[in-house]
C-alpha cells in the first residue's frame, strides 16, 4: 500500500452528496440515528502486578476471562501451548459459540497474562464499566483499544469526507501530518479503505464496512480509531467512556460521538449486507439452474432441492454472527421482500 495525496480520483459521480457531508454539529442537518454509538471493537489487556498474579494462580485462564469480561459460557478457551503470543512464550486460543476465534490469551513463565479480544470476542462483553472496575481491583491495564463508530447509511459521513479532512489538514497535529494511506477498489464495489496514522501508535481506519461485506450498493461506512499504549496513556476510564477518548484522538472527530444506534443495530446493518451479498451469489451463480429444475419438476421441485442440494451449516458470510442466525436472517429477507412489494 502507498501513501497518496491528494485523493481527488475518489471523488464520486454524485458531487452533492458528497458536497453536504460534514460534522453533524456544524450542519445542525444530519440525525444522530444513522450513527452508532462508540463500539469497543478490540481490546488487549496486560495482568502483571502482584495482585493480578495472586488473583490468576486462583483460577485457570477461562475463569480469569470469564471473571475480568463477563462473557459467561459465550466463549471458550482452547489448551494452552507453547506457541508465543505478543512476547508471551505460552498461549491459548479462545473461540466462540460460532466457531470464530474471538481471541487470544498469552501466558508468561512467571504468572503474568495477556488477554486479547478481537471484534469477534468484544461483541459477547456486555458492560464495559464492569469490566473496568474488575481490572481496577487487580491493576490490570491496557495495551491496545479500538473503538468505533459506524455510520449505517453514510448520511453523516463516508471516505470522502475524511479524504477532505486529510486536505485541509484536519489531522494535522504538533505540526505535522499523520502518514496517510489510501486503498482503492478500482471501482470494484468491494469497498476501500482510508488509513491515517501509525499501527503501533495511532490510527484511524474508515472504510466502506458495507461494500467490504458484499453489498455493493451498501454505504455502510465504519471510522475505527486504533490507540496503542505504547506512546499513548491508555487508562481504564477508556473502557467507560470510550467516545471521550474517540473524540480525543483528533479534535474532528468529536462531531460524531453523539450516535444512538447500538451494537444490535449495527449487527443488523451487517447480516442485511451479508444478506444481499448471499441473494446476489444464489442469482449470479446459480439462479438459471435453479429456474430449470423448478420449471422441470414443478410442484415436486422444492422437495427435490432439499433431498439433493440444500446441505446442513453456514455460508461463510455468517459463520462469526452469534445469536439465532435463521431468525436474523429472516428478518432481513423478509424485510427486503416487503420492501420490493411496495416499490
Amino acid at each position: 500500500m502507498a501513501a497518496v495525496a491528494p485523493f481527488h480520483r475518489f471523488e464520486r459521480a454524485n458531487a452533492a452528496a458528497t458536497s453536504a457531508v460534514g460534522p453533524v454539529s456544524n450542519t445542525g442537518q444530519k440525525s444522530p440515528t444513522s450513527l452508532s454509538c462508540p463500539i469497543i471493537d478490540f481490546c488487549t489487556v496486560v495482568l502483571d502486578t502482584d495482585a493480578a498474579k495472586a488473583f490468576m494462580r486462583k483460577l485457570p485462564p477461562a475463569e480469569v476471562l470469564r471473571s475480568i469480561f463477563g462473557v459467561g459460557g459465550s466463549i471458550a478457551v482452547g489448551s494452552v501451548q507453547d506457541r508465543p503470543f505478543n512476547f508471551y512464550p505460552k498461549s491459548a486460543v479462545m473461540v466462540d459459540s460460532t466457531g470464530s476465534v474471538a481471541g487470544r490469551i498469552g501466558l508468561g513463565d512467571d504468572g503474568r497474562m495477556c488477554i486479547s479480544l478481537t471484534g469477534q470476542g468484544c461483541q459477547h462483553v456486555t458492560n464495559w464499566p464492569t469490566v473496568a472496575a474488575n481490572l481496577e481491583r487487580i491493576g490490570g491495564r491496557i495495551t491496545r483499544l479500538d473503538i468505533a463508530v459506524d455510520d449505517l447509511t453514510g448520511e453523516t459521513f463516508d471516505i470522502q469526507t475524511f479524504l477532505n479532512f486529510y486536505d485541509e489538514g484536519k489531522f494535522t497535529m504538533n505540526g505535522r501530518p499523520p502518514t496517510p494511506v489510501f486503498v482503492d477498489d478500482m471501482g470494484s464495489g468491494k469497498g476501500c479503505s482510508f488509513y491515517v496514522g501509525q499501527k503501533g501508535h495511532k490510527q484511524l481506519n474508515v472504510y466502506e464496512k458495507g461494500k467490504q461485506l458484499g453489498d455493493p450498493d451498501s454505504r455502510h461506512t465504519r471510522c475505527e480509531l486504533r490507540l496503542y499504549a505504547k506512546r499513548l496513556d491508555l487508562p481504564l476510564d477508556a473502557l467507560r467512556d470510550p467516545g471521550k477518548y474517540f473524540s480525543g484522538a483528533y479534535p474532528v472527530l468529536a462531531a460524531y460521538v453523539i450516535g444512538e444506534a447500538e451494537r444490535l443495530l449495527v449487527k443488523d446493518q451487517i447480516i442485511n449486507a451479508s444478506a444481499k451479498a448471499m441473494v446476489r451469489f444464489l442469482r449470479n451463480q446459480a439462479g438459471t439452474a435453479l429456474h430449470l429444475v423448478m420449471n422441470a419438476l414443478g410442484d415436486e421441485a422444492l422437495e427435490y432441492l432439499m433431498e439433493n442440494v440444500v446441505r446442513p451449516g453456514r455460508p461463510g458470510r455468517f459463520k462469526k454472527i452469534p445469536g439465532d442466525l435463521h431468525a436474523l436472517v429472516k428478518a432481513q429477507l423478509s424485510e427486503s421482500l416487503e420492501q420490493e412489494i411496495y416499490l
